[in-house]
């Protein structure tokens, strides 16, 4: 029999042009849909709230693979199935989420054929397409179907973790095994995206529906360096336009909408963790997952700010900076036990290594300075200027090398 673990997930759908959330999702009894012919019926819009199931149902549908195919499951083992119709042609991409990162999910998928389809499944019809690859922990064990995979099924064992998407004709019908081979010790998030058709009241009466465009979104989780999914974690999303977003549902982070050429900067901040920046951008529309990783604070670790800019030749602080000094003061303030060492660098060539010391010693004292005044206690703080002498770059070709030559770095000297 199917039974239910006590932990509880999301599953969620990404619809163009909008992603469905509801904010009173009824748990599902899993019991229900542990079997082929009780397959939980997925609609445009819905959120629903799951357990992970453990167990098969009622029928073993897949009790061993008679026709020796390796891209078929060899047995159902702890089964949640889901039946899915598509409105319109699109592109059908899916992401499975385990909310332990060493959790492995399997997933098959069938295209319905026939009104008794189920006795077709337990007959060894072949699946167009399916995933049993061992997960991969330092990604969080992802899961799913996606543009450019490189391929439609994974075999057993190690692997690739993503399968080719699925391009779907108006009304193709579908039907989903997500399986736990080895059992769960936690609950699974499941985006399915896709295009859907949209009522709307147009001027032409002639049109009663009109099919709007694939808005595609991007997916964030955050992850140690472990590849477990790390808890508590801010993260913020620079140059993201108006009338776009970023939101969270459970550990995912989902900015709504990516737009083609456009420069990201992902910042993430956490307790006892190195700050993290990343820049992001893309010239396709299409979805896309990143899986960001985090290091855990040690004594040596360095934070690098090249946005904290100067008046050329002086030690005086550019007003643009501030935003960057702010996250120097929260990242002291979210971990009150460590000291830290100011570094400061110039881009500075020639022979003037004594001028470009004192330079850089005072540009770091600048921002000594301000964190004092700002409440970060004199005997946390300490500050040094190296001058040309840690370059980056030791022959910078561009502007954008001579930026990164010149940097502030804030280094941990006592945890």
């Amino acid at each position: 029999m199917c039974k239910l673990f006590k932990f509880f997930g999301f599953i969620a759908i990404i619809v163009a042009p909008v992603f469905a959330y509801s904010q009173n999702s009824e748990v599902k009894n899993l019991e229900e849909h542990c079997d082929c012919i009780n397959a939980w019926i997925l609609e445009d819009g819905m959120l629903d709230e799951f357990s992970m199931p453990q167990g098969y149902g009622n029928q073993l549908e897949i009790a061993n693979n008679e026709i020796s195919n390796p891209y078929f499951p060899t047995k159902e083992h702890n089964s949640l199935w889901i039946r899915i119709k598509f409105s319109v042609a699109t592109d059908f991409e899916l992401l499975l989420k385990p909310s332990v990162g060493t959790d492995d999910l399997d997933f098959t998928i069938w295209k319905v054929k026939g009104a008794h389809f189920c006795d077709s499944i337990s007959n060894g019809i072949l699946p167009v397409r399916s995933n049993l690859a061992k997960r991969n922990p330092k990604d969080g064990s992802l899961t799913g179907l996606k543009k450019n995979a490189g391929r439609d099924f994974a075999m057993a064992g190690p692997g690739s973790s993503f399968s080719n998407s699925i391009k779907v004709n108006e009304n193709d019908e579908f039907i989903i095994l997500i399986d736990a081979p080895y059992g769960a010790k936690g609950s699974f998030v499941a985006y399915f995206i896709y295009a859907r058709a949209i009522d709307t009241l147009m001027t032409k009466p002639e049109l009663k529906t009109e099919i709007k465009p694939i808005i595609p979104t991007l997916i964030m989780t955050v992850v140690d360096d472990k590849g477990e999914i790390l808890k508590e974690v801010d993260l913020n999303v620079r140059n993201v336009p108006k009338g776009d977003s970023v939101f969270r549902s459970e550990d995912l982070f989902v900015l709504s909408r990516i737009r083609r050429y456009r420069n990201y900067t992902i910042q993430i901040e956490k307790r006892n963790y190195l700050n993290l920046t990343q820049k992001y951008s893309t010239d396709q529309l299409e979805n896309d997952t990143l899986v960001l990783q985090m290091e855990r604070l040690k004594i040596g670790s360095k934070l690098q700010f090249q946005n904290i800019l100067f008046v050329p030749d002086k030690a005086v602080i550019v007003e643009s900076s501030y935003l960057d000094l702010r996250r120097i003061k929260n990242f002291l303030i979210a971990n009150p036990t460590i000291n830290v060492e100011i570094m400061g660098h110039v881009n500075g060539l020639g022979n003037k290594k004594k001028v470009y010391k004192n330079l850089s010693k005072e540009r770091a004292r600048s921002i000594y300075n301000y964190l004092i005044e700002e409440g970060i206690g004199e005997g946390r703080l300490t500050y040094a200027g190296y001058g040309a002498d840690q370059l980056i770059y030791s022959d910078p070709q561009n502007d954008n090398e001579a930026r990164i030559n010149r940097r502030v770095e804030v280094k941990v000297t006592k945890i």
